[in-house]
């Protein structure tokens, strides 16, 4: 039933998303479509606090560290949920990547270690990496379409690169708020020619060649559309867009690879297109990200569509989207159900029911 709600209410917003550009909305150089909403687990009930998102390009997944239910979810990306699992090792999960062998990667609470599973769930132990500090703090982690690792390692401040094998490639990066240095690491993405790369206290999108070269860094942690409050994720998609996901100011940004701005979406609330606190982003080829929120305890899934909302979207008053004030520019205020059953206790393994692997 909750399932359906969902799909019904993106029936009805097919065509809205949010624009707060400050620009005049029907002159946007392109807008986000919503195509899928997914807020709960196949037995387990619905996300609590999910903070982390990834793609697994291999079988066409989608993975959720739901936090506050020490769960990690696997969906299709329409979201259709595969299957979950936990852990008593797992304990707030804020990250969860898969290698082209299926093996799960989960950053948690203790930001110490890099936990690994396989694709059913079962533990196989705390990843080894040489090269580390002592007592390394994880921010994040990443792999690309070749199996190389990425790990945003902010003691000693920087990414460090592995191959499918584990063994080190490259690192670069140190302590600063230069070009090329960093202070806290939140993101990484890469593709074949960049890795890109957020920070939530120093500057805050980087991109660096494929031998961790610096090329240019964008975004103060100030006022401005072209900067940043806590940059929390980042995503390359389709077109080459750098997407980065700002969780206080709830914003979905559009830059390309030189750095220039070039759109945003979101704005605080529970509508369709509307985000609250979102804490990560992720992209697949076919054109979509999808953007986990937790205060909202949802992903929702979008395509970029060129030009600006459709002209049936729009009040003719104002030419913002339909429902709002004269001044608002947010998608209409369609409230989702949250009485739903949180479901079974989770922490524990469960029989998996789908799952292409």
């Amino acid at each position: 039933m909750k399932r359906a709600i969902a799909l019904a209410l993106l029936v009805g917003a097919a065509w809205v998303a949010a624009a707060q550009t400050g620009e005049p909305v029907p002159h946007a150089k392109f807008h986000i479509r919503p195509v899928a909403l997914f807020f709960e687990h196949l037995y387990e009930g619905v996300f609590a606090d999910p903070m982390g998102i990834s793609y697994d390009p291999k079988v066409n997944e989608v993975w959720v560290a739901d936090t506050r239910n020490n769960l990690i979810g696997v969906f299709t990306p329409d979201g259709a949920p595969l299957y979950a699992f936990g852990s008593d090792d797992i304990h707030e999960p804020i990250r969860a990547v898969v290698d082209s062998k299926g093996n799960v990667f989960v950053l948690d609470s203790d930001r110490n270690r890099i936990k690994t599973f396989n694709y059913r769930g079962q533990p196989l132990g705390d990843l080894a990496l040489p090269g580390l500090p002592p007592k390394p703090a994880f921010g994040t982690i990443a792999f690309d379409a070749d199996g190389n690792l990425y790990v945003g390692e902010n003691e000693s401040c920087q990414v460090l690169v592995y191959g499918p094998d584990f063994k080190p490639r490259q690192r670069f990066g140190s302590c600063g708020a230069e070009d090329g240095q960093f202070q806290a690491i939140t993101g990484i993405a890469v593709d074949k020619s960049h890795i890109v790369v957020t920070d939530a206290q120093g500057l805050a999108v980087q991109i660096f060649d494929k031998h961790g070269e610096f090329v240019r860094g964008w975004g103060h942690h100030d006022m401005g559309i072209q900067n940043f409050s806590l940059p929390v994720s980042v995503a390359l998609d389709a077109k080459e867009h750098v997407v980065v996901i700002d969780e206080l100011r709830h914003e979905i940004k559009f830059f390309d690879l030189d750095g220039n701005f070039l759109e945003r979406f979101g704005g605080l609330g529970r509508a369709i297109g509307q985000i609250a606190y979102p804490s990560g982003i992720a992209a697949d080829s076919s054109g979509r990200i999808y953007v986990v929120e937790k205060f909202n305890a949802r992903v929702q899934a979008f395509v970029v569509a060129e030009g600006g909302f459709p002209t049936a979207a729009l009040d003719k008053k104002d030419n913002g989207p339909k429902g709002q004030e004269p001044d608002r520019k947010e998608v209409p205020r369609i409230s989702l159900s949250t009485n739903s059953n949180p479901g079974t206790t989770p922490g524990l393994l469960q029989q998996p029911l789908g799952g292409n692997r």
